[in-house]
């Protein structure tokens, strides 16, 4: 996966720099932070709008921190650890910190922490503050659907009727396509693509889109 298109919607600060990279490092590392729950499996994601969910849930966790930090410092439960079975990955939610990863084993935690969670440390323990855990999943999940409703109309925008698309990369589950009918030099990750055409699509075959779907040219 390609992560240029985040250099476009972030500005040229340390945070977002940090931030970048340690995205980079989660995916090269194939560790999934999870952004879609149940109420979203349904849903593709592109590879820009995924990265705009990460930066702004990052704002939205940063903020709301600030807003309540006579409450203690906030740190966020994003993903299980990949490697150890019983040991959480938890973010500082603070500009400066929050792209350190903070491993914490599931005996140091509360009972009912989980993914999604909002802890705040006192001293040396670890509190759930259900307040602002609802309160954050509320915000993130407002968020995504709305993402989620600007990707669905970026992509209709770019299926154009009794246009042509070359292939230019094929991936598991999506494929980058040249509008060439436009002469574009930007690939379109498509998430929408036929399976049966997707499993042999290969660079360099061309599609035509007609009568809203794809189709062998």
């Amino acid at each position: 996966m390609k992560l240029d298109l985040i250099n476009g919607i972030a500005n040229n600060t340390k945070f977002v720099q940090d931030f970048i990279k340690e995205l980079q490092d989660y995916l090269e590392r194939k560790e999934d932070i999870s952004l879609i729950n149940s109420t979203h499996k349904e849903n593709k994601i592109i590879t820009e709008f995924r990265d705009k969910m990460y930066i702004e849930r990052s704002k939205i966790l940063n903020d709301y921190a600030k807003q309540t930090i006579d409450k203690g410092q906030m740190y966020y439960i994003y993903d299980k650890n990949s490697k150890l079975e019983y040991v959480y990955n938890l973010c500082i939610c603070e500009d400066e910190k929050s792209h350190t990863i903070i491993e914490a084993n599931r005996n140091i935690l509360p009972n009912d922490a989980k993914m999604g969670s909002i802890l705040r440390k006192l001293k040396d323990s670890y509190t759930l503050d259900n307040e602002a855990t609802k309160d954050i999943s509320e915000k993130i999940e407002k968020m995504k659907d709305e993402l989620l409703e600007k990707q669905t109309e970026f992509l209709n925008s770019k299926r154009i009727e009794d246009h042509i698309y070359e292939v230019s990369e094929n991936g598991k589950d999506r494929i980058w396509l040249f509008d060439i009918t436009s002469n574009s030099d930007e690939a379109l990750e498509e998430i929408d693509f036929p399976k049966e055409l997707l499993q042999n699509a290969k660079v360099g075959d061309l599609f035509i889109y007609k009568n809203g779907e794809y189709k062998q040219y």
